[in-house]
């Protein structure tokens, strides 16, 4: 994956990660919606399918202790203002490097 531009300055920490404040939703549908924002921000970072970009979004929650709904608005934010927390950018990484399948070597 090529590297992620930017880095927000936070004013807050989220599972130890100091992370930029946010609109919440206040909806579980406007949750959903930003979490498929981000499913898709995902896929075209890491040239994923729906399937592993959620699963990698999904891991990014686990590993950080923060919201799944919360990453995804740090992620669908980052979209638009270039701001990302370094440990979320690397988890993010992390994630979707663990989505892609190893390359396959052939035999001579």
């Amino acid at each position: 994956m090529s590297q992620l531009p930017g880095v927000g300055h936070g004013e807050c920490s989220e599972g130890g990660i100091e992370v930029s404040p946010c609109c919440r939703p206040r909806h579980k549908a406007a949750e959903q919606a930003v979490v498929e924002q981000a499913t898709g921000v995902m896929m075209a970072l890491g040239r994923l399918d729906t399937g592993q970009a959620r699963l990698a979004l999904s891991e990014v929650s686990r590993r950080t202790g923060i919201a799944l709904g919360r990453i995804a608005e740090l992620l669908t934010a980052w979209a638009s203002t270039g701001e990302l927390n370094l440990g979320l950018r690397i988890a993010l990484e992390e994630a979707i490097r663990h989505q892609r399948p190893a390359p396959s070597r052939r035999p001579r």
